[in-house]
């Protein structure tokens, strides 16, 4: 059994790294979607108060007094960005995805050539 090409081994590397920064993005969009879904869920107990209601929202370790209109209209604005960070990481997340398909398909066809290892590990689909 022949040893695997020095190319072929920084290709590999290159996918472990992928396959890293994949892991890391799905981390970090699930992340994202629990702080959307406490936003949401916070909206929608706003909405269920009156007007004259008391309110509080968290200020570092502290809950402080403040008026309704004010905290939907913050918590409106956290939803917003949470969107868009949201998005951008699907992108980053779908980017990512396609380029470990690619190099894991070139890897796959360089090791199943005559003369190379066929084991590729634990690089699996994910």
């Amino acid at each position: 059994m022949q040893e695997i090409p020095p190319q072929l081994q920084h290709q590999i590397m290159q996918l472990q790294q992928l396959q890293q920064r994949l892991e890391m993005l799905v981390a970090q969009k699930s992340q994202m979607e629990i702080r959307m879904k406490e936003a949401e869920k916070a909206l929608s107990e706003l909405e269920k108060l009156d007007e004259d209601s008391v309110v509080y929202k968290n200020v570092g370790s502290i809950l402080v007094k403040s008026q309704k209109d004010k905290v939907k209209e913050e918590l409106i604005d956290k939803k917003d960005t949470l969107e868009m960070r949201l998005k951008t990481i699907q992108r980053q997340e779908e980017r990512t995805r396609k380029q470990f398909e690619e190099a894991r398909t070139k890897i796959q066809s360089a090791l199943q050539r005559p003369g190379t290892t066929s084991d590729l590990g634990n690089l699996g689909p994910m």
